[in-house]
């Protein structure tokens, strides 16, 4: 039976984490794997918190991180994972949204996926994948981001935004690394992953906008992901360079 650690960053998600934490407990238990949750939340006003220790009273098998302030989805995940891997017996390191976006009958299809590569990523730009519910903006956001991910830092995967991933545990490990705090830290990890020769797999996922709650991904990133890729891509390049001259 797999084993598999799911980190869930979240703020101000009450209206959504007991219903998506009762359909992961579900989902585990028809599907024949063993789950255990991280809750990561930056000090949610709505009791977002609170109600993840009374579900976890119920369950036994979650995690609750409470922090004290919003510090970006980057070092939640990296605070989730850190706490995943401190239990010897996690084999994968999940992470995924609160907002039922990520839908988590995905998950059996993930752990299956991985056990063959590294990492796992449920995307929206293949084949079989789809966004449903964002405007035309949001829509440009993302398209924008993934192309340059793509095509200047070169990271050869369709959908490098989304954090609805399983790591294998040693891929975990790598990515514990990775120090960017905000959303550019799933792009880093797939940078990292790729340098040190991981195997990553895309599989096609349909992404539903949140019906609960309010959207975290504001137009202003649009702004900070360019200057990100650009500052990569010059990093990568200066390294490239001294690599060749050594």
């Amino acid at each position: 039976m797999a084993k598999i650690s799911i980190v869930i960053p979240t703020y101000n998600e009450a209206g959504n984490i007991q219903n998506l934490i009762d359909a992961v407990e579900n989902i585990a238990e028809k599907s024949n794997f063993n789950v255990k949750m991280i809750i990561v939340d930056d000090n949610s006003l709505d009791g977002t918190a609170e109600i993840v220790e009374k579900v976890g009273s119920k369950y036994g098998n979650i995690a609750t991180i409470r922090r004290p302030k919003k510090l970006g989805i980057g070092s939640a995940v990296r605070d989730g994972i850190k706490v995943a891997l401190s239990d010897e017996g996690c084999q994968y390191v999940g992470v995924m949204d609160a907002d039922f976006s990520h839908d988590p009958h995905d998950i059996p299809c993930l752990l299956k996926a991985v056990e063959n590569v590294d990492v796992v990523i449920a995307s929206r730009y293949i084949a079989g994948g789809e966004i449903r519910g964002w405007n035309f903006k949001k829509k440009f956001f993302s398209r924008t981001a993934n192309f340059l991910c793509r095509f200047v830092l070169g990271t050869g995967v369709e959908d490098n935004t989304t954090y609805f991933r399983v790591y294998s545990k040693k891929a975990a490990e790598v990515v514990l690394d990775v120090k960017e705090d905000h959303f550019e830290w799933g792009v880093s990890a797939v940078l990292r992953l790729k340098d040190k020769g991981f195997k990553i797999k895309e599989v096609p996922s349909i992404f539903v906008d949140r019906a609960v709650g309010e959207s975290k991904l504001k137009s202003s990133e649009l702004a900070v992901w360019i200057r990100y890729i650009c500052r990569s891509f010059i990093a990568r390049l200066l390294k490239m360079d001294t690599s060749r001259r050594f």
